[in-house]
Order: C-alpha cells, then sequence, then structure tokens
C-alpha cells in the first residue's frame, strides 16, 4: 500500500524522526565527555574530536547537550504526567458532580488563570532552593488547572447526553460513568493539549534554569547551558547559540506536531477543541 505524503503526514515523520534521533545519540555519547573538566581544553574549535567545540571547562558541548535532552525531556514529562493526573481527574469530578465541589475548584481557577503563568510560576520557583525537582511543583501547580477546564467543559456536554442519562437510569456506578464512558471523550483533547504543552513546558523549565531557578551548574539542562553561554556570547557565541538552537527546534515540532493530531482528530472523529483554540489565543 502507497503512503500519501501530505503536509501532516511529514509532520510525524519529521517528529518521529527527531525522537528517534535524539534518543540514539544517547547510546554515543558519555557522561565523562558531558561532565568532566578538562582545563587543559577549555574553549576548543569545532572538530571531528568536538563537533560543537568544549566550554570553559574543557566539556565537549555536543555531549552536554545531548545529556541535557535526556534531562529536559525526561523533566518535562514527568511535569506533563503529575499535570494530567491531577487535572483530568478534578476536571471528571466538577462537571460530574456538580454543586460546592465543581464551585471551588472553578474559583481556584478563576483565580489561577487571572494571573500569568510565567509571573506564577516564577514566584514559586523564588520561593523554593533552586532545583529542577522545585521548576515541576512550580510548574504542576499553575498547568493542572487548564486540564481541569477543558475536561470539565467536556463532561459538562456530555452529561446531557441519552447514553449518560442511561447508565444513571440503569444504576452503572459513577467510576464507571467516569472513567469508561467519559475518559474516552476527553482523551483525544487532553491529548492534543499534552503535545503542545510539552514544548510550552520545556521553555518554562529553560527559561526558569536560565535565570537561575531551576537546573543549577554543572547540569546540562539546556536553560543551565544558556545561563553559562551568556557569559562568553562574544568570545564563543556557540555555546549560547547550539542550546538555544535545539530548544527552538525542539518546540517548534511540538507545537506543529500537536496541531496536526489536532486537526486529524477533527477530521475523522469532530472533536470539539473550543477549549483548546480560546488556550491558544
Amino acid at each position: 500500500m502507497k503512503l500519501k505524503l501530505t503536509k501532516k503526514n511529514l509532520i510525524f515523520y519529521v517528529f518521529s524522526i527527531y525522537i528517534f534521533i535524539i534518543i540514539a545519540l544517547q547510546l554515543f555519547v558519555s557522561n565523562d565527555a558531558a561532565f568532566k573538566v578538562n582545563l587543559s581544553e577549555t574553549f576548543e574549535p569545532i572538530s571531528l574530536h568536538h563537533f560543537l567545540g568544549t566550554d570553559d571547562y574543557g566539556r565537549d558541548l555536543f555531549s552536554r547537550l545531548i545529556i541535557g535532552a535526556r534531562t529536559t525531556l525526561f523533566v518535562t514529562l514527568l511535569t506533563l504526567l503529575f499535570t494530567v493526573l491531577i487535572g483530568v481527574p478534578l476536571g471528571l469530578l466538577s462537571g460530574y458532580q456538580k454543586g460546592w465541589i465543581d464551585s471551588i475548584i472553578m474559583r481556584m481557577i478563576d483565580i489561577g488563570l487571572s494571573i500569568p503563568e510565567f509571573v506564577i510560576m516564577i514566584a514559586l520557583a523564588s520561593f523554593f532552593h533552586p532545583s529542577i525537582w522545585n521548576l515541576v511543583i512550580a510548574i504542576t501547580v499553575i498547568k493542572w488547572m487548564n486540564y481541569t477546564r477543558v475536561t470539565r467543559g467536556i463532561v459538562n456536554s456530555e452529561m446531557n447526553l441519552s447514553y449518560i442519562k442511561m447508565a444513571k437510569l440503569f444504576n452503572v456506578s459513577a467510576f464507571n460513568i467516569l472513567f469508561k464512558h467519559l475518559l474516552p471523550k476527553v482523551f483525544p483533547s487532553i491529548l492534543v493539549i499534552m503535545i503542545v504543552d510539552f514544548g510550552k513546558i520545556i521553555l518554562y523549565i529553560s527559561s526558569l534554569s536560565f535565570l537561575g531557578l531551576g537546573a543549577q551548574p554543572p547540569s546540562p539542562e539546556w536553560g543551565a547551558m544558556l545561563q553559562v553561554g551568556r557569559n562568553f556570547i562574544t568570545s564563543h557565541p556557540i555555546m549560547i547559540i547550539a542550546p538555544a538552537t535545539l530548544i527552538s527546534i525542539t518546540i517548534l515540532i511540538f507545537n506543529l506536531t500537536g496541531d496536526a493530531v489536532r486537526d486529524r482528530l477533527l477530521e475523522k472523529r469532530g472533536v470539539e477543541f473550543d477549549a483548546f483554540e480560546n488556550k491558544k489565543s
């Protein structure tokens, strides 16, 4: 069967190839090259031995970027996991239960979303001791609200449909209604938001680390590398250009993939993304 190469398919291919390359390169770089200090090789130029040269401590920049990808992507994935595990169940509960539970959750969300996300993240990250794990907490505290709001909106629309009314009529448990019937309806929208948020969270983590509120040197996390590289922006610009380029490419690929997944779901299933669109605007 011949595959038709469309714009959306091309995006999926690029996404898959990019992830494969990032994973495969982990096999060819060593922690020693990324962390071992070698003052006799500081600021080595680009060569076959050092693809991007070395930094101010003689560490291989290419190895640090690849090891840093492992750190950045893992922490981003962990943050998303915590965010979804908090936000989606609260949205299911809020949309299904109504009453005072719904009121409390929605008032919390209204207050939280009235303040710019990044401002709250900076405040929370500043309160804690600077570390990559405290960034996970700071970002999760804010990001769960979007997932709860979207989930609640979908549940509200589904609650008026006949299959939910029939399930209640036949005394189907609330647990089964929530996780067997409603969760599958929520999943496509949540999946799209997760993919787009992956890029956003990478940006948040890198930005906060750049400000000194996240990962600290000698961590090869991309934002921490930017923080160090800014001191050598004129003498050795590759130290800031390399991580900045990788951050930009990663965010772009995840954003394009999220848009492509959304469009495909809209075509195949007619999934409603009103809440997602409002969030993007």
